[in-house]
């Protein structure tokens, strides 16, 4: 068996030795006989191996807890997703010995009104909050010293081995001596490249604190940073879950003269979009580029594949999978240089371009036709022209087929709506179009954003299906299943439904408590019938409100809804009323993809909602009704990262579902999203 073995004298006279890839037994004896050599005794009988173990652990984290300070806040945020996170302590690292401290960004979502930082000589120092980095979520301190600090003892990445023992430091709970948490070095490389992962036990307790391996060196920084976050500080979920993450030291000092100029680090984005359906098995290739983006600008182009990637030129590696990509770019940070070498037409060319931190605002663009939901992909038909629309302006007429967009064909992957989505509405596009038999003709049209003004609605005729009773799908009010969760749910289906017509969806969080399904049917059934639609009511668990866990339900019912009925996935949405506003909210931010339209009935908002700024194909629009004066500030929110939002003030009760003109605005707002 292959043995890698060092030693090291620590603060108390012992001689330790860390031995990877060889049996717990082995490794603890090897100690206990070192020590018993470095004492000058040999004992008759060896220690208890629990015994030794603790000994080991105990040395490695005195040596260490030195280079560890508690952290105190007051004033600030003090609630991060419904966690009180400021004014108590936390944990803090030492850097260098003239003071300079990293620690964990919870504590800093905003500013704090004072940062102390108590030594563990008892000594209490003012800090002050230089800079953040919020890719790996951490934040830099420094404080004024009256005599040299232990700084942390950096842990070499070439010595770790998977598997080897790590221990987990902090002192929320008392600035002298360090709580331990021990574990297992699991896995490197996590977060896309930018962490290492522990099952030791992570929490806010040790956030800041150091990962350090058996003879007490750092091997990393412990921070609540998080695969699949969907909104910023949503870490409750992993807390002592077997499963943490820590930023190795090494890549912190990197970027230290960075911080220590006062430069907030973020992490970097091209404004790229790949068609990969499955990011660990397909090749790279970009459906399209956001306007105005770095991509953009360094010519990058949809149906370009990426073959290789890396910090520059002279360090571009090949990368096969989108999973590949993102541990090349997982470390690079906004206003940091990439280079991408890329194959287009079957000719290789070379791309680099600066990264940054935010893409250019982004609003989708409109062309205004409704398509022929039933044909091909590579040459959709025009059902209809929206009236005052684009494609009205610019001739476009029923009966034209697309075949292209700005040169490039469409096909199932690169639809009309996805050669749209990566345009900037700004500037003119060539369309290139057929009617019948006649020649192609090229159609030159000048863009909009979508309107948010009630329009004159074309009428939109579909070949009635021949056999629409042969469709297996279950019609009129369907109950749903939801496995094993408390929650109902009903969805009202059109009776003309067949298979192979997509459908809308819109599911509806309702008010809190039981629902009256003819009610809701005699709303909504005329209009999903006569514009392809199926409405899903869920209802909640509790008689009186809606949880915020309850978000999850959406997508139960969007999975089952999905496999079951033909839906267009451009016309997917999500509401709320009252209550069900929150879980429906929650739902859409996770799923900016998925859901392209959200209705927030009778809403309130709370203050700090984290919020996405529009992408192609991640630009959702919201109908927000209600007449709270926070709704006027969320808004303004929506607004200012480019999604589309239409609001008014008015309520909406169950006495007024039949008869209300709003219930008829929504339904307006949604036909909307059938056109392109």
């Amino acid at each position: 068996m292959y043995v890698h073995k060092e030693t090291y004298i620590n603060p108390k006279g012992f001689l330790l030795s860390v031995v990877h890839k060889c049996n717990a037994a082995w490794v603890l004896w090897t100690i206990s006989t070192m020590i018993a050599v470095q004492s000058g005794f040999a004992c008759a009988e060896d220690p208890p191996l629990d015994e030794l173990e603790q000994q080991a652990f105990q040395s490695a984290a005195d040596f260490a807890q030195d280079s560890v300070v508690q952290v105190e806040t007051f004033g600030g945020l003090e609630i991060v997703n419904r966690q009180f996170v400021a004014s108590g302590p936390s944990t803090g690292t030492v850097l260098t010995s003239d003071g300079w401290i990293v620690t964990s960004i919870f504590q800093f979502r905003s500013q704090p009104a004072s940062i102390t930082v108590i030594l563990p000589d008892e000594q209490r120092k003012a800090a002050k909050l230089v800079a953040r980095d919020y890719s790996r979520e951490l934040a830099l301190l420094k404080i004024d010293t009256d005599k040299p600090l232990k700084a942390a003892v950096l842990s070499p990445r070439a010595e770790w081995q998977t598997g080897q023992w790590t221990i987990a430091l902090g002192k929320t709970f008392d600035f002298k001596t360090a709580s331990r948490s021990v574990g297992i070095l699991s896995a490197q490389g996590r977060i896309w490249n930018k962490a290492i992962q522990t099952d030791s036990k992570i929490s806010p307790q040790n956030y800041g604190g150091p990962l350090v391996d058996l003879q007490g060196r750092v091997m990393g920084i412990l921070a609540p940073i998080n695969p699949g976050i969907a909104t910023e500080g949503e870490v409750e979920q992993w807390y002592d879950s077997g499963v943490g993450f820590a930023i190795p030291l090494a890549d912190i000092l990197g970027r230290l003269p960075r911080l220590q100029q006062g430069q907030d680090i973020h992490t970097g984005r091209a404004g790229f979009r790949t068609s990969s359906p499955d990011e660990f098995a397909s090749e790279i290739v970009l459906s399209g580029v956001t306007p105005g983006s770095p991509a953009a600008k360094a010519g990058l182009q949809a149906g370009d594949r990426i073959v290789a990637a890396g910090s520059d030129k002279n360090s571009i590696r090949p990368v096969a999978m989108h999973s590949e990509l993102k541990h090349v770019m997982g470390t690079i940070d906004a206003e940091q240089m990439v280079a991408f070498e890329i194959l287009r037409g079957g000719e290789r060319k070379q791309f680099e371009m600066a990264l940054v931190k935010e893409l250019p605002s982004y609003r989708e663009p409109y062309l205004g036709v409704v398509l022929d939901p039933t044909g091909s992909a590579s040459s959709p038909r025009v059902l209809a022209v929206l009236p005052q629309s684009p494609a009205a302006t610019a001739g476009i007429e029923v009966g034209d087929v697309l075949s292209s967009v700005n040169g490039l064909s469409l096909d199932e992957n690169n639809t009309l709506g996805v050669r749209l989505a990566f345009l900037d509405y700004r500037e003119p596009v060539a369309l290139v179009v057929q009617k019948g038999e006649s020649e192609p003709r090229s159609v030159a049209v000048k863009l909009s954003t979508r309107p948010d003004v009630d329009l004159e609605w074309p009428v939109v005729k579909l070949t009635p299906p021949e056999n629409p009773a042969e469709s297996k799908a279950a019609r009129g009010t369907v109950q749903l299943p939801l496995g094993d969760i408390k929650n109902k749910a009903f969805a009202i289906v059109p009776s003309n439904y067949a298979d192979g017509v997509p459908h809308g969806l819109l599911i509806v969080f309702a008010e809190a408590g039981a629902q009256d399904q003819k009610v809701w049917a005699d709303a909504w059934e005329v209009f999903a019938r006569e514009n392809r639609w199926i409405v899903v009511v869920a209802q909640s668990a509790d008689e009186k409100t809606w949880s915020f866990e309850e978000a999850e339900v959406a997508s139960r019912l969007r999975s089952f809804m999905t496999t079951t009925y033909s839906i267009d996935k451009r016309r997917v949405g999500v509401g709320g009323i009252s209550s069900g506003m929150l879980p429906s909210l929650v739902a859409a931010l996770q799923g900016t993809e998925v859901y392209r339209a959200v209705w927030l009935c009778n809403a309130k908002f709370g203050r700090g909602i984290p919020f996405p700024q529009a992408e192609p194909l991640k630009a959702m629009n919201y109908l927000v009704n209600g007449t709270d004066p926070s709704v006027a500030t969320f808004v303004e929110v929506v607004q200012k990262n480019g999604h589309g939002v239409v609001s008014f003030a008015e309520e909406l009760t169950a006495a007024k579902m039949l008869d209300s003109q709003l219930v008829g605005k929504v339904q307006r707002w949604l036909r909307l999203l059938e056109a392109y």
